[in-house]
């Protein structure tokens, strides 16, 4: 028995097809949109409109992955929406094929395609989207190498440090650090600028204030600070979304809970981009409700209007939920997978009520 036959794949390319001209609709209509919006930067700084154009490309494969779960859930509505329509959904089950096959052979033909989205989503879009920011940081303060960090504050066991500027090398500028000792300040240094070499930091143009039985002053032309903090982790928390891989913020989480910080925030991320196969999988048995459930009987139009509303009070629910799973002390876990479990068990009602 063949994994995948001839009426998996005659199901299949039905629903890929319609899946990606969805997502690439909503990305193109997207970018157009965004393009419209960053229009607005021409003349500050170096950026003219060739720059937007650059900038703009960087963030379409962005576009892409965000609006896929929705596009499965429209695509699969109208791809099976239109062999229902065709009478071909009868025809498959006259031939011995259940709703639970001829879902299976969905799942089986969006998987393909649901790995390299979740692919790009962490090798591809993060560092595109990276750079996009970075270039736009060099052109808008004709600076050409330095990209703002400003007001990042990080917790290094007894230590807490600022950062102002951080450059596309990596190297830092205007760097404070305060060492405490229980609600007691020690010492307060400023360096001038840091560069990272060999797991260590060497600070330049250091000045040192000691607190102790009497204030002293201690200048040095370089000193090593020997920190776990790296580079890649100082740009974790100058990002936010698909700026952040899921290996750079498990990295993040360990070294925040090591020094006693709260990484809620970041696990309620992390969780969110490990269920995005779920989400994808949620938005296909909702679009196979329309065809298996009391939405059978309506218009297309009735169904894509029903799946965009679908899709909407999802990301409404998540919106809603993941905030407040921060708020009130609700572990990042249940807030992540909330609106996913939710219109999971809707997904199975429709399914399983009949019109």
């Amino acid at each position: 028995m063949h994994f995948y036959g001839i009426l998996d794949r005659y199901i299949g390319k039905n629903i890929v097809v319609m899946v990606c001209l969805v997502a690439v609709c909503l990305t193109v209509f997207t970018g157009i949109i965004t393009f419209i919006d960053k229009m607005r930067y021409i003349g500050r700084g170096d950026i003219d409109f060739l720059f937007v154009c650059k900038y703009v490309a960087l963030l379409v494969p962005g576009f892409f992955v965000t609006f896929f779960p929705v596009a499965i859930l429209i695509g699969g509505v109208i791809g099976l929406g239109g062999m229902a329509r065709a009478s071909e959904i009868v025809v498959l089950q006259s031939l011995g094929l259940s709703r639970i096959n001829i879902s299976v052979s969905c799942v089986k033909s969006l998987l393909p395609l649901m790995a390299l989205v979740m692919a790009i989503g962490e090798y591809v879009v993060p560092p595109m989207q990276q750079y996009a920011e970075n270039q736009y940081s060099v052109y808008a303060s004709k600076g050409k190498m330095s990209v703002s960090k400003s007001g990042i504050w990080l917790k290094e066991s007894n230590s807490f440090i600022g950062i102002q500027v951080m450059l596309t090398d990596g190297t830092l500028v205007n760097v404070h650090r305060y060492d405490v000792q229980g609600d007691r300040l020690v010492a307060h240094s400023h360096a001038q600028s840091a560069t990272y070499h060999n797991g260590m930091w060497q600070m330049k143009n250091v000045v040192t204030v000691h607190f102790g039985e009497r204030i002293e002053t201690e200048r040095k032309a370089q000193e090593i600070w020997n920190l776990s903090l790296n580079p890649e982790r100082i740009d974790v928390i100058g990002n936010t979304g698909n700026n952040l891989t899921i290996k750079g913020l498990y990295d993040y989480i360990d070294y925040t809970e090591k020094n006693g910080g709260d990484s809620a925030s970041y696990r309620l991320e992390l969780y969110g981009k490990l269920m995005q196969p779920v989400i994808m999988i949620v938005m296909l048995f909702l679009a196979l409700s329309t065809v298996f459930g009391p939405l059978r009987s309506m218009s297309m139009g009735t169904r894509i209007l029903s799946g965009i509303t679908l899709g909407f009070g999802y990301y409404v629910l998540n919106q809603v939920v993941a905030p407040f799973s921060l708020v009130y002390g609700i572990p990042p876990l249940i807030g992540a997978s909330m609106a996913s479990a939710v219109f999971g068990v809707l997904a199975v009602w429709l399914l399983r009520r009949r019109a």
